[in-house]
């Protein structure tokens, strides 16, 4: 596959992040997308999780702190401009082994968003290191 197929509108979802996340990364780069890092570990909780996402995805001050805001505000991204979003996300374990429920809802909010963007024509990849139950990417 090649990289500009690797991040087009048509693969947005939520991914267990592959090895070669370089590539990814570059191959994002190149196409406009932008990118953003989701650092989980510390997150044992929604609110952390939530106040990560705030930080990271430059999210308005409007900022309701809960899921349904979130999904509001994923399907605008105001402060991050770009052709496409990729997020990357790391050390998620230690919220999905302390707050398992709320981890599938972050997940499936961010599901939710990247069939939003892939309808508009945009990418919105979301890749997860270490989620070996989702799809590979």
């Amino acid at each position: 596959m090649s990289a500009k197929a690797a991040i087009e509108a048509k693969r947005s979802g939520v991914y267990h992040a592959p090895a070669q996340l370089d590539t990814v990364r570059k191959a994002a780069s190149e196409a406009g997308l932008v990118w953003v890092d989701l650092p989980l570990q510390a997150v044992s909780n929604k609110q952390q999780f939530l106040a990560v996402c705030a930080k990271q995805l430059k999210l308005p001050p409007y900022f309701g702190g809960n899921w349904d805001a979130l999904a509001d505000c994923v399907r605008d991204l105001y402060g991050l401009r770009g052709k496409g979003y990729t997020l990357h996300v790391s050390g998620s374990e230690k919220f999905a082994k302390a707050a398992p429920d709320d981890y599938q809802t972050a997940l499936a909010v961010l599901t939710e968003a990247a069939a939003f963007w892939k309808d508009k024509g945009a990418p919105f990849i979301v890749l997860v290191d270490g989620a070996k139950d989702l799809p590979a990417y």
